[in-house]
């Protein structure tokens, strides 16, 4: 049992990783100060509120005067957007660069962080409504109403317990360039934290110039495969397990190819299917099994992806340093949120983590921000 004193210390300590590491750039005759903003960005945050009515809630609890019927923008929201649209996007990364680096110092000085890690990286996609030529909005696929999205890619640790975000990158594009040099800046930032066993990607990272990019940075990897009919010509009747070379090719423009193994395994659930796989690694059937299994707690990114939707501000802004800085802000608490989980069971974080969400977000509303 988790005692309320221990949780909320443990969450308001954690708190302080992150709220003093945040600047807007305020000049000293600004109407509002930073720690009207924190109030105001943690309310956004964690009651998924937008910026308009928060700045109204959040000047009522002041005690000032506020017209709660006025259609007109809240100064103090209209403020706030002010200086995130006025910051440079490097700005922004470099203070939540910071945060992540002060979070990994506290998990080494606490030996809280494994030696070696696997890590998955995919795909976040944050569903835009506005027109699509604005800047940093993609063309996805059809959900909740909309194709346009922006879109981040991350890279997690996929352990149970440490599922920490190691670094997020916006893309620009869709195409296989820019996938292929996320996947090499992800890598190469998450190495700065940990040593990596294996990587996962899913389908979205299954092209033919990624792999060679994870064949130069000396990192086994298992990619969710898009099935071919070349692969399927691989699977004979009643076989349980497929392991074999095969050759990725791309014959359209920027041909290339590259030399994997393919393997697939039954379904889970359906039967007479199979799942496949693309590798590096050498595999025998019964370890192929293992690295199927394996691959499906990378899952665990999806629910990291859930849990970081918790802290994430709602907004209609369509500027770009706006969502950057609202989406690395919910990346951080996620992240903190995870240390407190691990700090207040000991290391070891049992299925259920003991402090949800809900709660975390209620004790580090009461934190002082100064």
């Amino acid at each position: 049992m988790v005692e309320t004193t221990e949780a909320t210390q443990l969450c308001r300590a954690a708190s302080t990783v992150v709220y003093p590491a945040l600047e807007f750039d305020i000049k000293p005759c600004g109407s509002y100060t930073r720690e009207d903003f924190l109030t105001v960005l943690s309310r956004v945050a964690f009651e998924q509120e937008f910026a308009n009515t928060a700045g109204k809630t959040c000047q009522l609890d002041d005690g000032d005067s506020v017209d709660v019927t006025s259609t007109a923008r809240n100064g103090l929201a209209k403020s706030l957007f002010y200086h995130l649209r006025n910051l440079e996007t490097d700005a922004i990364a470099g203070q939540f660069a910071g945060v992540r680096d002060d979070l990994f110092e506290i998990l080494r000085k606490q030996r809280l962080l494994p030696d070696c890690v696997d890590v998955a990286i995919d795909l976040y996609q944050w569903r835009f409504y506005g027109d699509a030529d604005t800047d940093h909005v993609l063309i996805t696929y059809p959900d909740q109403g909309t194709n346009r999205t922006y879109c981040f890619a991350t890279i997690c640790i996929v352990a149970p317990g440490t599922r920490f975000t190691l670094d997020v990158l916006a893309l620009e594009a869709n195409g296989f360039r820019e996938k292929r040099e996320a996947v090499r800046s992800l890598l190469e930032t998450a190495r700065e934290y940990a040593s990596i066993r294996h990587v996962s990607l899913d389908r979205g990272f299954y092209q033919i110039h990624v792999v060679p990019e994870l064949e130069q940075l000396g990192v086994d990897y298992i990619i969710r495969a898009r099935l071919s009919n070349g692969m399927k010509a691989r699977l004979s009747a009643g076989a349980e397990t497929v392991i074999d070379d095969y050759l990725m090719q791309r014959k359209r423009e920027s041909t290339a190819s590259a030399a994997v193994t393919v393997f697939a395994v039954p379904h889970r659930s359906t039967e007479d299917e199979h799942v496949w796989f693309v590798t590096n690694l050498d595999l025998e059937p019964e370890a192929a099994r293992a690295y199927a299994a394996a691959f499906r707690r990378r899952w665990g990114i999806e629910t990291s992806y859930r849990q970081i939707g918790d802290f994430l501000p709602r907004t209609s802004s369509p500027t770009f340093s706006v969502r950057l800085f609202y989406f690395l802000f919910a990346v951080s608490m996620y992240n903190l949120w995870i240390l407190a989980n691990v700090l207040v069971s000991g290391g070891v974080i049992p299925e259920k983590p003991p402090i949800s969400t809900r709660v975390f977000r209620e004790f580090i509303v009461v934190t002082d921000y100064g």
